[in-house]
């Protein structure tokens, strides 16, 4: 029987799960389902849930269950009170050693991104950063992690086997959507506490002042419901009035604003309104597009959105692809209409 590990990154103020933590329990279920379908004699793989903290908070544990864990474990110590590279690494290798698995699954995060490379170095194995695809396939009668993610600047998709186990992949927030409807909240002989044998009391970093909260701006996209997001299309070396002009919009219907990289790249718009590979990563309700061509960069970005919509004068553009409603038409023009109903 086989494992797929996810690592489970908590919030060290209130002892909560990440919400990315349910997402990518999520998947590994998915996983599992699909080595079934796969091979139905020969694979039967169990998703472990890891955690490192000195208390975590049991609604969590719950709801992990919920999203499709088969087992919890937290491991705990007095050293696992605040954040360290080194400590938190070696805690988990500590763990690792004794309970191997096929898998395991990083959130991408600040976090994520410090502890992944350090974990497989010290295992000696691959990563495949930044996924925005998992799937399992069957390759020489063995069970492997295809692993998708954007390469050569972001323009082309590469699928990536790993050569040994474990096989393990980063993946960003809002990657995949969380199901609390695949699992049972019933935790009884399935959560386990693992307290360290060797906690590991060295660090180099120290903890000078504590932890403050930083005050999220208004360009947050959690939670959105409706995202308006403007591309190269309303600019094409033009006025850049059309970008304040989609700000107004996405205000007077409580939408949020947000760009394409190459708006970004040239300076038309600042940074944190980027969507995309190497900016947020969002899925709300209703994403409407204007002027974006569709570029790999950008769809990876926002294709988890439930409905899109996108508006292109160009009815080759790739965005049309990946809409449930195509517009084509001068998205400059569109607005100006919009704007006209307020």
């Amino acid at each position: 029987m086989g494992k797929i590990a996810v690592y489970l990154e908590s919030d060290l103020n209130n002892n909560t799960l990440s919400d990315v933590s349910y997402e990518l329990i999520t998947k590994a279920r998915q996983l599992k389902i699909s080595a079934k379908e796969i091979d139905c004699e020969n694979n039967d793989f169990e998703v472990v849930g890891i955690v490192l903290c000195k208390n975590i908070d049991m609604d969590s544990v719950r709801k992990a269950f919920l999203a499709g864990l088969d087992y919890f474990v937290h491991i705990k110590d007095e050293s696992l009170d605040t954040f360290s590279q080194n400590v938190f690494s070696l805690s988990f290798m500590e763990y690792f050693s004794s309970n191997p698995c096929e898998i395991i699954l990083f959130p991408a995060t600040p976090y994520g991104r410090i502890l992944a490379p350090r974990i497989t170095t010290m295992l000696d194995v691959g990563l495949v950063a930044d996924c925005t695809g998992l799937e399992l396939i069957k390759k020489n009668e063995n069970i492997m992690l295809a692993a998708t993610r954007p390469t050569f600047g972001s323009e082309l998709m590469a699928t990536i086997l790993s050569k040994k186990n474990p096989q393990c992949a980063t993946v960003r927030p809002k990657t995949f959507v969380a199901d609390f409807t695949l699992g049972s909240d019933d935790i009884s002989n399935r959560f386990f506490e693992y307290n360290l044998k060797y906690p590991i009391n060295e660090t180099r970093v120290k903890l000078l002042r504590s932890f403050f909260e930083k005050e999220k701006n208004d360009v947050d996209f959690d939670n959105s419901k409706i995202i308006l997001a403007a591309g190269y299309g309303l600019y094409m070396g033009k006025n850049p009035e059309y970008f304040d002009k989609l700000k107004k919009l996405a205000d007077k219907i409580n939408a949020k604003f947000g760009a394409s990289r190459k708006v970004v790249d040239l300076n038309l718009v600042s940074k944190e309104y980027q969507i995309g590979q190497t900016g947020s990563t969002v899925s709300p309700d209703l994403y409407i597009t204007f002027g974006i061509s569709g570029a790999v960069q950008h769809v990876v970005g926002m294709k988890n959105s439930k409905k899109i919509i996108a508006i292109n004068s160009d009815e080759k553009a790739e965005i049309f692809k990946y809409a449930d409603y195509k517009i084509v038409a001068d998205a400059k023009k569109i607005i100006d209409e919009l704007l006209g109903y307020f």
